[in-house]
């Protein structure tokens, strides 16, 4: 017999099952579904606010290994090779526009920060303080991560083109853009009371657009009184397209420099996988009591890409290179080609330096964005050189050089 449990329980089995079609049938229903209570909808997800304080480390590493070959004799030749650079730093970006940076290269000695600097800005203006790039040739002015051979023109660090410790204002307006600032000496010789120059510089760049074609002309001016810096002897003068020796083939002998006076213009462009990029400078070298010599120096290059990658150029710089397809994303990285002439004259009313013919070839492999394998050869031809051999100064100069390169 069943138990009076068990017969409960079967009642309600039952009720259920028969309530069952009456559901059904109401879910057809329109007015029946209109009466049941709506469902409860689930709240959006909330969306973390991104946060204004962001903090950025950033880091680089060169190495590079070269050969230098010249007449028999010739000082400062054979094989070398050293970390060219090894630097650690960070990018803080705060509310309100404002940013900083601080960098440091680590291989000097003592360890020299190469930029520290507070910014802000909004979407035309721009104000730095501290050390920073001061307005410098478009070659300088592009990050050593991305330019296109071991070294910059031969004109750039001879005419001491660098960072300074000052205060700069730009201002940019669609294609164009003009920069200027007030510098004192790197932070390295700020409590150094010998060397307490000044000086005042300007660039102004137009980069218009013309069909598939980016384009790029600037103009720059630079005036500095050495002070008391200028109470020591003043050498211009060029290492061979390398960094990592301390030769120099051409030099002025000491000079009595107390301002100089640096101007240049510059252009480039950029179609596809080409690109094209040409400086001229000038520095004219004030003397008390002789005549003021102005040297010059000016390059011009060009490179193609072999892969289907271009060059950015972008706000009076090329950017950095990111392939389309990297290596472990379906394709080889980034390879590029590239040729240039570079030329330094530093005889000039009555300062014989000497002169420099350069021409050189570079192949980069940029497997990804932050790696980066690059090949050079450079042919200088070299005449009144500073450094002569077996009496004679006019002679030619090979240099091969390799760079790895790796950064975030």
């Amino acid at each position: 017999m069943i138990s009076c449990a068990a017969k409960s329980a079967l009642a309600t089995l039952i009720t259920v099952a028969s309530a069952v079609p009456a559901v059904a049938a109401a879910s057809d229903d329109p007015q029946s579904v209109a009466s049941l209570p709506p469902a409860t909808e689930a709240p959006p997800k909330k969306t973390e606010a991104k946060s204004e304080w962001q903090l950025k480390p950033r880091w680089r590493v060169q190495y590079d290994v070269a050969e230098i070959d010249g007449p028999a004799g010739l000082a400062g030749t054979g094989d070398f090779e050293d970390i060219r650079r090894a630097r650690i730093g960070v990018d803080l970006k705060m509310p309100r526009g404002f940013a900083a940076r601080v960098e440091a290269e680590l291989t000097t000695d003592p360890i020299e920060l190469t930029d520290a600097y507070l910014q802000w800005s909004n979407d035309r203006f721009k104000v730095i303080a501290g050390q920073q790039k001061a307005q410098l040739p478009l070659d300088e002015e592009n990050s050593n991560l991305n330019i296109s051979f071991l070294e910059r023109a031969a004109f750039v660090s001879t005419f001491g083109y660098g960072r300074r410790t000052g205060i700069s204002g730009h201002f940019n307006k669609g294609d164009w853009s003009i920069a200027g600032g007030v510098y004192t000496d790197p932070l390295i010789l700020l409590n150094d009371v010998g060397t307490n120059s000044t000086s005042v510089d300007v660039r102004t760049f137009w980069s218009p657009k013309v069909g598939k074609t980016k384009l790029h002309f600037a103009a720059a001016y630079h005036w500095r009184d050495l002070n008391d810096f200028g109470t020591a002897l003043t050498r211009y003068r060029s290492r061979p397209s390398i960094r990592i020796v301390d030769t120099r083939y051409i030099g002025t002998p000491g000079l009595a420099v107390d301002k100089e006076q640096r101007y240049g213009i510059e252009a480039a462009a950029v179609n596809g996988r080409f690109h094209f990029a040409s400086e001229a400078h000038w520095l004219r070298a004030h003397r008390a009591v002789l005549d003021d010599p102005t040297f010059f120096g000016a390059y011009a290059e060009a490179g193609v890409f072999l892969t289907n990658d271009s060059r950015p150029l972008k706000g009076g710089v090329f950017g950095a290179i990111k392939p389309k397809k990297p290596v472990g994303g379906g394709g080889i990285g980034a390879v590029q080609l590239n040729v240039r002439y570079d030329y330094l004259d530093l005889n000039s009313k009555g300062v014989t330096g000497g002169k420099q013919n350069g021409f050189l070839a570079s192949l980069i492999w940029t497997p990804a964005e932050n790696f980066r394998l690059m090949g050079q050869y450079s042919k200088l031809k070299y005449s009144d050189a500073a450094i002569g051999v077996a009496g004679d100064r006019s002679y030619t100069v090979d240099v091969v050089g390799v760079r790895g390169q790796i950064s975030y």
